[in-house]
């Protein structure tokens, strides 16, 4: 078992049905860049097929299993706290500006738009 605590990305290289596990001590993403995995994470109702390309994100202290379909190579890397937050800023931001837009003005000009003016 590793602990990725330190700030360095781990390469793993998979070999069908091989199976690793870990605990990450601090939030981390997953990357899988070659091949297919399955993986579970400790209190997280779901388990999550990665294929290449895709990634997700890994909760801290949990044990991840993650076993290979076939030969697979993916990335542990921790995310920087500053990531995570200006990310976290952005969702906020975000979500703040889609409620505004629902709340008001994006109606009347989507029914504008859309209607002709009519049904106001």
């Amino acid at each position: 078992m590793n602990r990725h605590g330190n700030r360095t990305p781990s390469q793993w290289l998979l070999q069908r049905r091989q199976v690793r596990a870990t605990r990450v001590a601090q939030v981390c993403t997953l990357e899988v860049s070659h091949g297919r995995v399955w993986v579970t994470q400790e209190g997280r109702a779901d388990d999550f097929w990665l294929e290449s390309g895709h990634s997700m994100v890994l909760l801290p202290g949990a044990l991840v299993v993650i076993e290979a379909d076939h030969v697979s190579s993916l990335r542990i890397e921790p995310v920087l706290m500053q990531t995570a937050r200006a990310w976290l800023h952005l969702c906020c931001a975000g979500a703040r500006g889609l409620a505004a837009a629902l709340g008001g003005k994006f109606r009347h000009n989507a029914s504008t738009l859309l209607g002709n003016g009519e049904g106001r």
